[in-house]
């Protein structure tokens, strides 16, 4: 488990992820609610075919240890994610997806880049992704970002986060609101990869972000290490 005082554990209940995950998350009742389970080896989704629309996605963690689950894009793109689930608790991600190909990522141990299954949201309905303002690409390297500019971002803008890693361990970028919770994510990406992530910002404030994988040498958070810092969002 990687303890961190703005990751409160929580037990049984639902979750709704707002606009700043741009891939659009959002509230309201769902159309379809999907079973996934997050075992110590598997991530398991019920069907591979889902319609459009508002998908409640029930995740129940059987794992020995805390899990999370993320949906997302075919692409990588995380457009969703429940954290510290912990074993034999059930959580509820609520997201708006059109049609395209997906994936459900579980990381059992909240640790490596996870496992995955696949599947396919088809007809119409959802909510497309907005265009983004801005691409902000950089790079993650054992244990900084290089070349991160975010200056000049305020609400409204949606920002398209482009990382390639160039480490010798998987990073992630992870993006925290002024209230101390995740609002999106670049997730884990290999050596030599690259991944993205678009979030809009509706709150003006300050903003942290960070990667908190486990360096395996010193088992400390790669944001312990430096992988981390902080960035203000103006009202626009």
């Amino acid at each position: 488990m990687r303890p961190s005082p703005l990751r409160p554990v929580v037990a049984t209940m639902a979750v709704t992820l707002t606009g700043l995950v741009a891939a659009s998350c959002t509230g309201g009742a769902s159309d379809t609610t999907v079973a996934v389970t997050g075992t110590n080896r598997a991530c398991r989704i019920e069907t591979v075919k889902v319609p459009a629309g508002k998908i409640a996605f029930e995740f129940t963690n059987t794992a020995d240890d805390v899990n999370e689950l993320y949906v997302l894009k075919g692409d990588g793109d995380v457009v969703g994610e429940v954290e510290n689930v912990t074993t034999g608790t059930t959580r509820t991600l609520i997201a708006d997806l059109p049609a395209g190909d997906y994936k459900v990522r579980c990381k059992p141990g909240q640790t490596g880049t996870g496992v995955t299954s696949r599947f396919a949201v088809t007809g119409s309905g959802g909510t497309a992704q907005a265009a983004p303002d801005r691409v902000v690409a950089f790079d993650a390297v054992d244990f900084s970002y290089q070349d991160l500019d975010l200056s000049g971002i305020a609400t409204g803008d949606t920002i398209r986060f482009e990382m390639t890693n160039g480490g010798t361990q998987p990073h992630e970028f992870e993006v925290l609101g002024p209230d101390g919770e995740p609002v999106g994510e670049v997730a884990g990406v290999e050596p030599g990869s690259s991944g993205g992530a678009t979030i809009t910002f509706t709150e003006s404030g300050g903003y942290a972000y960070q990667c908190i994988l486990v360096d395996p040498a010193s088992t400390q958070e790669h944001a312990d290490m430096g992988m981390k810092g902080t960035f203000t969002v103006a009202a626009g």
